[in-house]
């Protein structure tokens, strides 16, 4: 399935100087316009470390990161009810993850809560390292010193420690949600 990513998790991984992660592990990734816009106002606001995740962005078929736009009437539709809950980066990220079938990655709780509720999979930024570590692309130092990062940067992280997942999920390193 494809991945369309939101503000928080890109934001995460480039406070990091990681995104090469998101990379390395999907391949070819989306985002929206939306996210693009919430990206410049983050680099406005003196976020420079989102000139990265801009610097990524593609607005057509050669990057991995790629932005795409809400195209059908069911999309703008669905965008629409979405805006009355979330702003514009989550709402146009579900709309499209919903009509196209794509797993949605945020760590916003009520993103998360809203996409699930439109029958969208979800992941995150702990989802990400997991499966980074399963797939042997770090070490489980590597991705604890990572997410230890991404903490000190300001992640409302739900654990401190990836092997906090394992307990979670019975001792397995399935992907959590």
């Amino acid at each position: 399935m494809d991945i369309i990513l939101d503000t928080t998790v890109l934001s995460n991984f480039a406070s990091v100087d990681a995104l090469n992660l998101i990379k390395r592990l999907f391949g070819v990734v989306y985002t929206t316009h939306e996210v693009h816009e919430e990206i410049l106002r983050g680099i406005s606001r003196g976020y420079q470390y989102l000139e990265d995740v801009d610097h990524e962005m593609s607005f057509d078929e050669a990057g991995w990161l790629q932005v795409i736009a809400i195209c059908s009437h069911t999309e703008h539709h669905s965008m629409n009810d979405l805006l009355k809950r979330l702003g514009m980066g989550e709402s146009s990220c579900i709309a499209i993850a919903k009509s196209r079938k794509m797993i949605f990655m945020s760590d916003d709780r009520t993103a998360r809560r809203i996409a699930k509720e439109n029958g969208v999979l979800i992941s995150g930024t702990i989802g990400i390292l997991m499966r980074c570590v399963d797939k042997n692309i770090i070490s489980f130092l590597e991705g604890n010193i990572i997410l230890a990062g991404m903490i000190r940067e300001g992640y409302m992280s739900p654990v401190n420690s990836l092997e906090a997942i394992l307990s979670l999920t019975g001792g397995g390193k399935d992907e959590p949600n």
